[in-house]
């Protein structure tokens, strides 16, 4: 389709914007600041053919394929990330193989060459981000969609593709079987242009090949086998619940088609692997972070009177009760206050019972409000890290009164340690309603690979330097 393959040539462009202006940078300000002796530049320039060798290799890794050229399938990104990973590392492999076999090593700096690589790595989504941003502002390479299903999960999922630039995706209507949502709009500019049935002359008048169904898990096979003979692409997101994709593999049984899903979460060797990264980067955390830790608690003493940290209660593995720690922003009197506050005003008590959350809590203190806008009040839990109840990434630590709101998937969370950070806190935070809370820490569950963290892990620093989504 002709809007794909103007997507992936833009892509395609930033790639090679990326890999050829960071060497460039780094052998510059190495130039610059390190090196005695004056780069010769000719020498780095001969080697220009190699961004033919990096696009290559991300054809190779299929950078420009699949779930990344159409990427709408679930935590696309984290997919790509894994990708780009192996791509830039085989192509400076490549690189550093063929200077060492043609002896034109003479005079290229490795460490400039690894330096490029891992700033390549990663700032090369960062460039794929702008020119994605691109194509949405303008509005081409834009892959038209049509979703069957015009109820909450086919209003949500739209609403996502229209908002995420990542997608790429254009929604041009819903079908749908209701006569409550004929010649309705569910989402604003996007109207249901006809019923399941309208399916083929949908994908003909509106020039698409792709077709995301959000329909009951009951219809599944009913609408793969009508839908897949008029798009190319038919993608399944069931009754607004999580499937596990990273981790399910394809089974066949004696003509029996199945699929195995395996919880890495809940594996020996994947749960040792996280506990040693996530207690080292708590250790890393302590010692570099120890100047400001010692600052916040000066400041939390001496601005109001109380106790320099907060432990609060949460549920922990298999239900056990845990003592988070966070520098203290509230009042002393914090329990007595909200009390009153929710006794006398309806509005505030409403919001407590949604979201266990307040907008303009009186029971914090200023500074308070600054230590949680920028998340400064949740450092000290890198000693909950250390100590075993906590993780650095995982679902969010909750209290005993939330537990129903999880029903019979906190079999599911209870197995895991709760997080620092996690899919819910950059995904919306304190915007997120609470089923769209469960469903994102469910699915970090049911989908974890340690490429989802480092994801997950980028997209904290991202929202805790801008300070969004936190009160």
């Amino acid at each position: 389709m002709r809007s794909a393959r103007i997507r992936i040539l833009i892509l395609m462009l930033a790639d090679v914007l990326c890999f050829t202006l960071i060497p460039i940078a780094v052998i510059w300000c190495m130039d610059a600041f390190f090196w005695e002796a004056p780069v010769n530049w000719k020498i780095y320039l001969r080697m220009w053919p190699f961004i033919g060798v990096f696009v290559g290799c991300n054809i190779f890794i299929r950078l420009y394929h699949g779930d990344v050229a159409y990427p709408g399938a679930a935590l696309g990104a984290i997919e790509e990330q894994r990708r780009i990973f192996f791509s830039t590392a085989l192509a400076y492999l490549l690189l550093f193989a063929f200077l060492a076999l043609s002896h034109r090593a003479q005079g290229i700096s490795r460490m400039a060459l690894i330096l490029s690589w891992l700033l390549t790595f990663l700032l090369l989504p960062i460039f794929r981000w702008w020119a994605r941003c691109l194509m949405k502002r303008y509005r081409f390479g834009q892959i038209r969609v049509l979703i069957a299903g015009a109820g909450l999960t086919g209003t949500m999922v739209a609403k996502e593709l229209r908002r995420d630039k990542y997608f790429g995706f254009d929604v041009v209507g819903f079908l749908d079987d209701s006569p409550k949502l004929r010649d309705s709009c569910p989402v604003e500019g996007v109207p249901v242009v006809g019923t399941l049935g309208y399916a083929r002359k949908a994908a003909r008048k509106y020039n698409t090949d792709y077709m995301i169904c959000c329909i009951p898990i009951t219809l599944v096979t009913e609408m793969l086998e009508n839908y897949s003979k008029y798009f190319r692409h038919v993608m399944i997101i069931p009754d607004n619940r999580v499937f596990p994709i990273s981790w399910a593999y394809p089974v066949y049984l004696s003509g029996f088609s199945g699929i195995e899903i395996r919880n890495q979460l809940l594996l020996p060797m994947p749960r040792m692997a996280k506990g040693i990264l996530e207690v080292f980067v708590s250790l890393v955390a302590f010692v570099t972070l120890l100047p400001l830790f010692l600052i916040l608690a000066f400041l939390v003493k001496i601005s109001s009177r109380g106790p320099i940290f907060y432990r609060a209660r949460r549920l922990g593995v298999n239900r056990k009760t845990i003592r988070v720690l966070k520098f203290r922003t509230m009042y002393v009197d914090a329990d007595q206050r909200l009390e009153t506050l929710l006794a006398e005003d309806p509005e505030m008590e409403r919001q407590w019972r949604e979201k266990f959350k307040l907008e303009n809590d009186p029971r914090v203190t200023p500074l308070g409000r600054f230590l949680r806008k920028t998340s400064l009040d949740e450092l000290p839990q890198f000693w909950n890290v250390l100590t075993g109840d906590m993780a650095v990434i995982g679902p969010r630590p909750i209290v005993e009164a939330e537990v129903k709101y999880y029903g019979e998937r906190y079999a599911s969370l209870s197995r895991v340690k709760p997080g620092i950070t996690g899919l819910w806190q950059v995904s919306g935070r304190s915007e997120l309603d609470y089923p769209q809370r469960v469903n994102l820490d469910i699915s970090y569950i049911m989908n974890w690979t340690i490429w989802m963290d480092y994801y997950i892990f980028l997209k904290t620093v991202k929202e805790v330097i801008l300070c969004r989504g936190a009160r």
